[in-house]
């Protein structure tokens, strides 16, 4: 299985439109992002994102990936707010 976090940062990144202000969103480092995404092609064997200096697109597989990556982070997102919503309810 493939580790969910490299999803969640690739999804991160399509949504920001950019792996630095991905990584800013997410308070890591440019270069974190970068390796999560090129960890990601790797264990998947493909590319994912055309990149150039002032531009990411993504490739045919990236649109299909990036539609499975974006309900991970949906779902994660949505986990955090369940476990939130029961610590801030008195027990």
């Amino acid at each position: 299985m493939q580790d969910l976090n490299l999803f969640i940062i690739f999804a991160r990144v399509i949504e920001a439109g950019s792996f630095s202000e991905a990584a800013r969103r997410m308070d890591i480092s440019r270069a974190a992002v970068s390796k999560a995404v090129a960890k990601l092609e790797k264990e998947l064997s493909t590319r994912l994102l055309l990149r150039s200096t002032r531009h990411i697109s993504l490739t045919e597989t990236g649109i299909a990936i990036s539609e499975h990556a974006a309900r991970i982070l949906e779902e994660a997102e949505h986990a955090e707010r369940v476990v939130n919503s029961l610590h801030s309810e008195p027990q």
